[in-house]
């Protein structure tokens, strides 16, 4: 059954963000270990913790802009809003980028971690898991377009045991192994690592740190994002710098280097040799192995499958920031009008989930192709490439909205501020978007597929957004605003009950169910449909009416099975009436509603005033006497199935 869902509504509390946003930048990590520590080697624990300072200053900029501008985008919404729609673009072009390469590079590894769980971390070589990783990318594609995913309370529960398993590895790791003096003599800079590799090594580790963009991709859905989008965000980042750095320290502790003149860095490890597909698993053979073959394999087990299900995750919510973020541009007039079309099926644009899912697809193939053996690292600098250009103009963003806009509100201001010309600068954001420039210049010069890859990409991108606004009639600067979403206070607080008058299964009735189910959802509220079969008054209230019962038994069983798939309460009320507004009304009043909300199509009407032909009659007599707020979505012609006669000019009308 088809149901046509126009907006996503306020359902993200401060839980399901900091789970969201912890299982987002923790994920990163079962494949960020390895590819970092081939550089750095001993130091991988120092340039996590520099590929920390500059992610925390971002995630202070997205904090405050996420509070300040609560709609989709990240920091392509904070360009825009700072500087204008071109900015805007570059930001959200290099956004999505990221969101190609992160499904690639977690569908790459998911392969590996589940024939580690299974006993056999070598079991598919680079190719297989290649081939897996595309087939698994399409039957994600596949599943996103046939049906929406809401697994928001699963979000919370995997992000409790990953945050318990990475803990635990790191603790016991430390415990077990570590040893300062011995770190410190596996360390020779310049040599062990050489300078060139540490150089490298910096904005490969940026891919450890994911999640931001699509955390603030997720505003327009969050409660209260103007509280729980900050808090989540600083809370899951320091969390975050925390964990990775001890997780780190004891994966190198657990896995000395060995002098090697032919490695990147320098030097080698079993975890840049053999547990380079799968580096937390090596960490859990390691500490399991000290307790015995039997815990390790346990332990082996555990962290495995807690991968594959937050890399599933992880490329689940890829496909959702991906889809979110261009719809955001394409309202914008930023991208192809198609991307701003939502699907009857899911809560977003299906042409996004199939475009997000095919040049996933298309990069692991190409960058297989193009070298095997370098996959996962052109990935992984693609990947700095475009996060760096979102950090970098997120910051500067925030920076510059506080000097051209200073009365804006902002229900959140980062700290370390310094009033220059009386304007308050946030000097995190101005250090974060200094920083990131530099990180971006070093990974030009030492990533040469990131510096070409990365460029051309920026080009075609450059290319559409120029195409689309030409085709538009709109200069390429020019902002260009949508309308919001109904009131907030229509759409927030709590409720009893909200009243859906359902004509017939129709494209209208679906979608303005879907609404009245959303909000439901959010309010914790009953949903009553009432569908009325009109009666003339020349005819007996229990005059045979077959075909118009079946329509109504036919909306009702389309409404029930609406209300099943959100969890929500559902009465259904089909009532024979001379007045169908008199019913609706009637209905609010005996249950209590506090909200109604009905579509209005557009067509000719027959009417006594202004107000009742835009409307119809019924729309107008509800709108005149329900004793609540109403919600009235109008529709364009076309967009309701053939009306039925229901004679009710020949009724006469109740005013009561």
């Amino acid at each position: 059954m088809a149901r046509k869902i126009p907006v996503l509504g306020r359902v993200l509390g401060a839980p399901a963000l900091y789970a969201m946003a912890y299982g987002e930048i923790g994920g990163s990590l079962y494949y960020a270990l390895g590819i970092t520590a081939v550089y750095a080697v001993t130091l991988t624990p120092v340039i996590f913790l520099v590929a920390g300072f500059l992610f925390a200053l971002a995630a202070a900029a997205y904090a405050e802009g996420g509070a300040t501008i609560p709609e989709p985008g990240g920091a392509a919404a904070f360009s825009r809003r700072a500087f204008n729609d071109l900015v805007g673009f570059v930001a959200g072009w290099a956004a999505i980028l990221d969101y190609i390469i992160g499904i690639a590079l977690a569908a790459l590894f998911v392969p590996h971690y589940l024939a580690g769980a299974l006993g056999d971390v070598h079991k598919f070589s680079n190719g297989e898991a290649t081939a897996i990783a595309v087939a698994l990318v399409l039957a994600m594609t596949a599943a996103r377009v046939v049906r929406r995913t809401e697994a928001y309370e699963f979000a919370i529960v995997l992000a409790a045991l990953d945050l318990v398993v990475q803990a635990g590895l790191a603790v016991f790791g430390l415990v077990l192994f570590f040893d300062w003096q011995a770190l410190q003599a596996q360390v020779d800079i310049g040599v062990m690592p050489t300078w060139s590799s540490l150089a490298f090594s910096l904005p490969i580790a940026m891919i450890a740190f994911t999640g931001l963009e699509k955390i603030a991709s997720t505003a327009a859905e969050a409660r209260d994002p103007t509280k729980t989008l900050p808090d989540s965000i600083r809370s899951s980042v320091l969390t975050t710098i925390i964990v990775y750095a001890a997780v780190a320290t004891a994966a190198v502790s657990a896995f000395p280097s060995q002098p090697d003149p032919s490695a990147p860095g320098g030097a080698t490890s079993g975890l840049t040799t053999t547990w380079l597909n799968a580096p937390m698993l090596g960490l859990a053979n390691v500490v399991g192995g000290h307790y015995g073959p039997s815990v390790a394999d346990v332990l082996q087990a555990m962290v495995g499958f807690t991968a594959v299900a937050l890399l599933l995750m992880a490329i689940s919510t890829s496909f959702s920031g991906f889809t979110r973020l261009a719809l955001a541009m394409a309202e914008r007039r930023e991208l192809p009008s198609r991307f701003g079309r939502r699907s009857r099926r899911a809560l977003l644009p299906a042409s996004g989930f199939i475009t997000v899912g095919v040049l996933a697809a298309l990069f692991l193939i190409v960058g297989y192709v193009y070298g095997p053996d370098q996959e996962v690292l052109t990935l992984a600098s693609l990947y700095s490439y475009g996060i760096l250009i979102a950090f970098m103009l997120a910051c500067a963003s925030i920076v510059w909205l506080r000097i051209a806009e200073p009365e804006m509100p902002r229900p959140f201001r980062m700290h370390g501020n310094l009033t220059v010309a009386g304007r308050s600068l946030p000097m995190p954001a101005v250090l974060g978007a200094a920083l990131a420039f530099v990180a971006w210049v070093i990974c030009l010069g030492t990533h040469p597929g990131a510096r070409v890859v990365g460029t051309l990409w920026m080009l075609a991108g450059l290319g559409l957004y120029t195409v689309v606004r030409i085709r538009a009639g709109l200069p390429l600067m020019e902002r260009v605003e949508v309308s919001g979403p109904p009131a907030p206070e229509i759409l927030e607080g709590p409720s009893t009950a909200i009243v859906v008058p359902l004509e017939r299964h129709d494209a209208i009735a679906e979608e303005v169910m879907a609404t009245a189910c959303r909000l439901a959802a959010e309010r914790g509220a009953t949903v009553v449909g009432v569908s009325a079969i009109m009666i003339p008054v020349r005819y007996p209230l229990d005059d045979p009416r077959p075909e118009r019962e079946e329509e109504v038994a036919a909306a009702q069983r389309m409404a029930h099975a609406l209300a099943d798939d959100y969890e929500v309460p559902y009465i259904g009320l089909a009532t024979r009436t001379r007045s169908p507004g008199r019913t609706i009304v009637d209905a609010v009043i005996e249950h209590n509603a506090d909200l109604i909300v009905i579509g209005s199509p557009a067509k000719r009407r027959v009417a006594r005033s202004r107000e009742e032909a835009f409307f119809g009659r019924t729309v107008d007599f509800v709108l005149r006497k329900a004793p609540c707020r109403v919600i009235v979505t109008h529709f364009p012609p076309g967009a309701e199935l053939e009306e039925i006669q229901t004679d009710e000019q020949e009724a006469q009308p109740a005013h009561g």
